[in-house]
């Protein structure tokens, strides 16, 4: 039985030899007419010769050639068809990404291939000296190869994450590891995902599409997005024009927040001593200097004067608080301030009635805070002054006198920006026209006053950005300010009540 099965195999290689070869023989049958040029007494087309027998076999047997065949190929690199091969040369190593396909060709016939962890790496043959190397997944992993020369190769096999791991990698970097952004991989796509961004960030997301089309940008679709809240402390003050000039607002646009400084002086002085007794560090410095001072003892304390100035000159009537509101706004949207009042304004229509529209005066202040990662606050601020001006009135309606102030600029939290020189002494005068405008509050105080009616007084506008979150500083000093009034309102309600009942 097992004879006849060997010799039906040989029988049935013979016969697909035979099919294989039948095209061939027909091609040199209708040929060899023609290279002899004989045209009588010619072989039969359908009956090949011995030579052309033989030869068909020998191209039959190169293509039914499995691997493992003897033979070392020689030194032709060749596919499985004959064709010369384009395949580069196998190296020792070889990296690829998980979903990639690589071919690779080896100097001699492949016998046997081993593969160290098939869930990693797929290794299919082509032909009789080229492989095909499949990533499946990451991992590292080695192949072994018997080649027909009696020579024998081991190739490391690296399989990293897919491409778009390395794009994410990529884009993640370039947007600085941006704590409101997530970046990950997701098929062949990148997938950037987050609350609402900054323009910055957005425009760096749009130039890094334009370089890498599978990146998908699903950031800012979030319409509530948790952005930072920012608390402005907004103070209106009246000042002396002499304070005015000696606080500066000859100063720069900001002035910077408290700012923490260790400051010594020349005396030995141990009451306020902070720093340990072996720190050295300012008597190095001092030995360099060409003193004889004796070394200084240090505190910890507050450098900035600009609240302690203010502080004085109020003490010493130079300077008013008008008023102080606090506005909160979420980072991109605004908080409005309107102090003021509103005239009716009476507007004939074409059929002889009459509307009456209400036309808003006093001060008023726009504020639109962004924050960035950094804890920069971009604020567009727009603060306008509006008051009646009687001079243009018409058939007994006032007119009124605008100054406005818009701008934007970027200060850190904490820090102050002041604005100031948005009213005048004509203001005041309105007041002898229209009692009823000293009872504005702010401004009715303002007007009234002999100093700016003198025209020897100012209105300056304070406003300095907090970033705040439900449990930070500045909103639980605000909560505990909230109960101490509640207590202090029940303390004084709670005795009238029980006087009252009795």
């Amino acid at each position: 039985m097992q004879r006849g099965g060997h010799g039906h195999r040989v029988a049935g290689a013979l016969l697909l030899a035979l099919l294989l070869a039948a095209p061939a023989w027909g091609a040199m049958a209708q040929e060899a007419p023609a290279a002899t040029g004989s045209t009588a007494g010619a072989a039969d087309p359908a009956t090949p010769t011995p030579a052309q027998v033989e030869q068909a076999l020998r191209r039959a047997a190169g293509q039914v050639q499995e691997v493992g065949g003897s033979g070392d190929g020689g030194n032709r690199a060749l596919a499985g068809d004959g064709r010369a091969s384009t395949a580069q040369p196998l190296a020792d190593a070889l990296t690829l990404h998980a979903g990639e396909a690589a071919v690779r060709r080896v100097p001699a016939a492949l016998r046997r291939v081993a593969v160290g962890d098939g869930e990693i790496l797929s290794v299919h043959t082509v032909g009789r000296n080229e492989l095909v190397f499949i990533g499946t997944q990451p991992g590292e992993t080695n192949v072994h190869l018997w080649l027909g020369n009696g020579t024998q190769r081991t190739v490391a096999v690296n399989v990293t994450g897919s491409r778009s791991d390395g794009v994410a990698a990529t884009v993640r970097e370039l947007l600085g590891n941006h704590p409101d952004v997530a970046v990950r991989a997701v098929g062949s796509n990148v997938v950037i995902s987050g609350g609402e961004l900054d323009a910055a960030t957005s425009a760096k997301i749009a130039a890094l599409q334009k370089l890498y089309p599978q990146v998908l940008n699903f950031a800012g679709s979030d319409p509530v997005g948790m952005r930072p809240m920012v608390r402005m402390d907004v103070t209106i003050m009246e000042f002396n024009k002499d304070a005015v000039e000696d606080l500066g607002i000859r100063w720069d646009s900001t002035i910077s927040g408290p700012i923490g400084g260790l400051i010594r002086d020349v005396t030995t002085n141990d009451y306020f001593r902070v720093l340990p007794e072996d720190n050295r560090t300012f008597d190095e410095i001092r030995e360099q200097l060409p003193t004889r001072l004796p070394g200084p003892q240090g505190y910890f304390g507050i450098a900035t004067t600009i609240g302690s100035q203010i502080n004085l000159l109020m003490s010493r009537g130079k300077a008013w608080v008008l008023a102080e509101p606090k506005l909160s706004a979420r980072s991109g949207s605004n908080a409005t301030f309107l102090v003021g009042g509103e005239v009716p304004i009476v507007i004939p229509s074409v059929l002889g009635q009459t509307q009456i529209e209400y036309k808003e005066y006093g001060i008023r202040l726009n504020i639109s805070p962004n924050v960035n990662s950094a804890r920069e606050v971009a604020t567009s601020i727009m603060a306008e002054v509006s008051r009646i001006d009687p001079s243009v009135a018409v058939q007994g309606v006032p007119g009124f006198l605008t100054r406005r102030a818009e701008t934007e600029i970027n200060v850190l939290a904490g820090q102050t920006i002041v604005i100031s020189g948005l009213l005048d002494r004509e203001a005041a005068k309105s007041v002898d026209k229209f009692p009823i405008l000293g009872d504005i509050p702010i401004l009715g105080r303002l007007f009234r006053s002999d100093g700016f009616r003198g025209n020897r007084t100012e209105l300056v506008i304070f406003v300095t950005p907090h970033i705040v979150t439900p449990d930070s500083p500045e909103n639980l000093e605000e909560l505990h300010r909230g109960d101490r009034i509640e207590q202090s309102l029940e303390s004084e309600i709670s005795p009238r009540q029980n006087s009252h009942l009795r």
